[in-house]
C-alpha cells in the first residue's frame, strides 16, 4: 500500500509540474507578442511577408456584356460570341475599365473582327487573340494593367 500512494504522489507531481510548465511557456510566448507589438517589432518583422501577399494579389473583372462579332472570313458569314474575364493588378483597374468601357469594348470587337475562324479554331490562334486584347485594354489603362485574358464563353459558329 504504500508503494501505491507514493506511485500516486509521483504521478500526482509529475502531472502538476508539466501543467507549470506549460502555463509558464504560454505566458512567456504571450509576454514576448505584446513587448513585440507594442514596440512596433511584430510590424517589421512581418511586412515583408505583407508586401509580398500584397504584390501577387490580382483581381478578376468580367466583362458585364458579351461579345458578339463577324469574322472576316470571305467565303462564309461567321461569328463569335464569347464573354472575357481579365485578371488585373489592381482593384482599380476595374473601376478604370468600367468608365471607359465603350471605347474598349469598340477595340476589342475591332480587333476580333479581323480574325477568321480558321485563325480561332487553333489553341494557338486563341491565345494569341487572348494577347492581342491584353495589350488592347492596356492601351486604354493609366492606374494598373491587364495581365491575363480569359474567355468565360467562346462559341464560333
Amino acid at each position: 500500500m504504500p508503494e501505491e500512494t507514493e506511485d500516486l504522489e509521483k504521478k500526482k507531481s509529475f502531472s502538476f509540474q508539466m501543467i507549470m510548465l506549460i502555463v509558464t511557456l504560454a505566458l512567456l510566448a504571450f509576454m514576448i507578442f505584446v513587448y513585440l507589438h507594442q514596440s512596433g517589432m511584430w510590424d517589421k518583422l512581418f511586412a515583408s511577408s505583407l508586401q509580398e501577399a500584397k504584390a501577387t494579389s490580382s483581381f478578376i473583372y468580367i466583362f458585364e456584356q458579351n461579345f458578339l462579332v463577324n469574322l472576316s472570313d470571305k467565303d462564309v458569314l461567321r461569328y463569335l460570341k464569347m464573354t472575357l474575364g481579365v485578371e488585373i493588378s489592381d482593384q482599380r483597374v476595374a473601376e478604370e475599365i468600367k468608365n471607359k468601357t465603350v471605347e474598349i469594348r469598340d477595340a476589342i470587337i475591332t480587333l476580333v473582327s479581323a480574325q477568321t475562324s480558321e485563325d480561332l479554331s487553333t489553341t494557338e490562334g486563341k491565345e494569341k487573340l487572348k494577347l492581342l486584347i491584353a495589350d488592347s485594354i492596356n492601351s486604354f489603362l493609366n492606374s494598373g494593367k491587364v495581365i491575363k485574358v480569359y474567355f468565360v464563353d467562346f462559341v464560333m459558329q
